[in-house]
C-alpha cells in the first residue's frame, strides 16, 4: 500500500485533511508521532465497470496516510521529527491559504526548504563520516552525495537525480529523494507554482479526493487496472511498465505463481463495446504473456493453473 506523509507548518489544515481523506477523528498529541489512517481512492472507472457490468460490489485501492504536527513557521523542525519520513513513498507539503494574508508561495518554499536543509545537514555529515573510507561502493556513494548537494544549494530536491544515482543512495535517510508534492489548502489567494513540483488545490470551497490521489498516482509514476470477478469490481495499484506475473502478484501470489496468461481490454474500449462478455465474443481481447506491459486503465482477466 502507498504511504503517504502529510508534512506542513501548524495551522495549514493538515489534520483536517488528514480527516476527510481517512474519515478518522481520534487525534495523536506526541509531535514526534503521526496520525496514521486509511483513505480510499474513490476511483469514478470502477463505478463505470460496475454500471456496465451490472456488479454489485465495488472495492476500491487504498492508501496509507500519516499526519505529522505541526511546528510554528520560523520555529523549524527537529532532527528526529524527519526519521518517520524515511520510509513513506510520498510527502505532501500542505500549505494554508484561508485568509488574505496568507503567502502560500512563501510558505511552500519554506517547507521545500526545511527538507532540503535536512538532507543537506545529512549528507555533509555522511560525507564527513566517509573521508578516508575505501571501496567502490563508497566513493560511488560520495560522487551521488555531491551531486545531491549541487542540487540542493540550487534550491531543488534530490528527486531529479536520475534512478541509477538515487538507487546508490538508497537507505540512507535522505527525504527529498522521494516524490514531494504541494497541497494548497484553501484558495483565499491565487497561487502560482513557479518552481518545479506538482499542486493539488483545494478550491471553491470543494474538496476534491479524486482528484488529490491521481496527483499522488501520477508523481510516484503508479497505473490503475482493473479486474472483475463475478460481481465484483476492484481496482489496483501497480507501478508503470509492470509486467502481467507482476500484476497478477498484486492479486494474489497463487495467481502470480501459476500465472498461464491475461485478457486485456482498455477501459475506453469495454466502454465503447458494452460488456466484457461481448468483448470476449467479438475476439478483440488482447492476450499478455508474463512478461508484457500491463497499460494504464487496462480491464484485465487472469489465467492459471
Amino acid at each position: 500500500m502507498v504511504k503517504i506523509a502529510l508534512f506542513g507548518y501548524a495551522q495549514s489544515g493538515k489534520t483536517a485533511l488528514f480527516r476527510r481523506l481517512t474519515g478518522k477523528k481520534e487525534d495523536v498529541y506526541d509531535p514526534f508521532k503521526p496520525n496514521a489512517g486509511v483513505g480510499i481512492y474513490k476511483d469514478c472507472n470502477i463505478a463505470r465497470i460496475a454500471e456496465i457490468q451490472k456488479a454489485r460490489k465495488m472495492v476500491y485501492p487504498e492508501f496509507e496516510i500519516y499526519d505529522f504536527k505541526g511546528f510554528p513557521e520560523g520555529e523549524g523542525f527537529p532532527a528526529n521529527y524527519y526519521r518517520n519520513l524515511f520510509d513513506k513513498d510520498i510527502i505532501i507539503c500542505v500549505v494554508g491559504n484561508f485568509s488574505p494574508e496568507a503567502h502560500p508561495e512563501k510558505e511552500a518554499m519554506s517547507l521545500l526548504m526545511e527538507l532540503a536543509f535536512y538532507d543537506t545537514e545529512r549528507i555533509q555529515k555522511m560525507l564527513d563520516k566517509e573521508q578516508g573510507a575505501s571501496g567502490g561502493a563508497a566513493k560511488g556513494q560520495a560522487e551521488v552525495f555531491k551531486k545531491g548537494l549541487v542540487l540542493l544549494e540550487k534550491e531543488k530536491m534530490l528527486n531529479e537525480l536520475c534512478a541509477e544515482d538515487k538507487k546508490l543512495i538508497q537507505g540512507t535517510e535522505l527525504v527529498t529523494v522521494k516524490s514531494v508534492l504541494i497541497y494548497i489548502n484553501g484558495d483565499a489567494k491565487p497561487f502560482n507554482l513557479s518552481f518545479p513540483f506538482s499542486a493539488s488545490r483545494n478550491e471553491g470551497g470543494s474538496f476534491d479526493a479524486e482528484g488529490f490521489y491521481e496527483a499522488v498516482i501520477k508523481s510516484l509514476s503508479l497505473i490503475t487496472f482493473y479486474t472483475i470477478k463475478g460481481e465484483i469490481v476492484q481496482g489496483w495499484i501497480i507501478p508503470s511498465r509492470s509486467t502481467a506475473r507482476q500484476a497478477a502478484g498484486k492479486v494474489h501470489k497463487d495467481i502470480e505463481k501459476g500465472f498461464i496468461k491475461a485478457a486485456a481490454l482498455h477501459l475506453k474500449d469495454l466502454i465503447e463495446i458494452g460488456s466484457w462478455h461481448t468483448a470476449k465474443n467479438m475476439g478483440v481481447l488482447k492476450f499478455l504473456g508474463p512478461n508484457s506491459e500491463i497499460n494504464d486503465c487496462d480491464v484485465i482477466e487472469f489465467f492459471f493453473s
